[in-house]
């Protein structure tokens, strides 16, 4: 049953995200991207990391999409009537995926899966000695290559600024 649903959920989390890179419609991707990131963030919960599944609900779906939506919202042209039909033939499959992100969470949430009992979950304290332990020195040196990239950007545009 875990694999089918690991396989379901990574189903899922393809095909919206090839979605958004097809859609023209910028709410249409926001959508896609919302669906691809709760899956996602079920998928962890599956896995057995609630922790990384709560902040990817929190700080993905819940600040970054609305702040695509906010921002889509404010910039977007007004709306030109179509006259091409609202329903097209081979849009149903977000109503698919909505249904079948509804029947996973009701599958986790009604009763206790026995997969759960054998996933030890991982907790931030875990996180924090996994990337602060061994991979202190990577973690630092990815956030020294962080810090040059930001520094090289500002450098950029101030010659090119300076220059105009």
């Amino acid at each position: 049953m875990i694999v089918l649903l690991v396989l379901l959920l990574a189903l899922i989390v393809l095909m919206t995200g090839a979605a958004l890179l097809v859609v023209r419609d910028p709410m249409h991707g926001v959508v896609n991207l919302g669906i691809s990131l709760l899956a996602l963030s079920i998928l962890f919960l599956v896995l057995g990391a609630p922790f990384v599944a709560a902040l990817e609900v929190m700080l993905y779906v819940g600040a970054i999409l609305v702040l695509f939506l906010f921002a889509i919202m404010l910039l977007r042209t007004p709306v030109q009537p179509e006259p091409e039909a609202r329903w097209r033939p081979g849009f149903w499959w977000p109503g698919m995926l909505v249904v079948l992100l509804a029947a996973i969470l009701i599958i986790l949430f009604t009763r206790r899966p026995l997969f759960l009992a054998v996933i030890r979950e991982i907790g931030p304290a875990t996180i924090g000695r996994a990337l602060f332990g061994p991979y202190l020195w990577l973690t630092e040196a990815v956030a020294l290559l962080l810090f040059a990239v930001i520094g090289a950007v500002l450098a950029i545009q101030r010659r090119e600024d300076h220059d105009a």
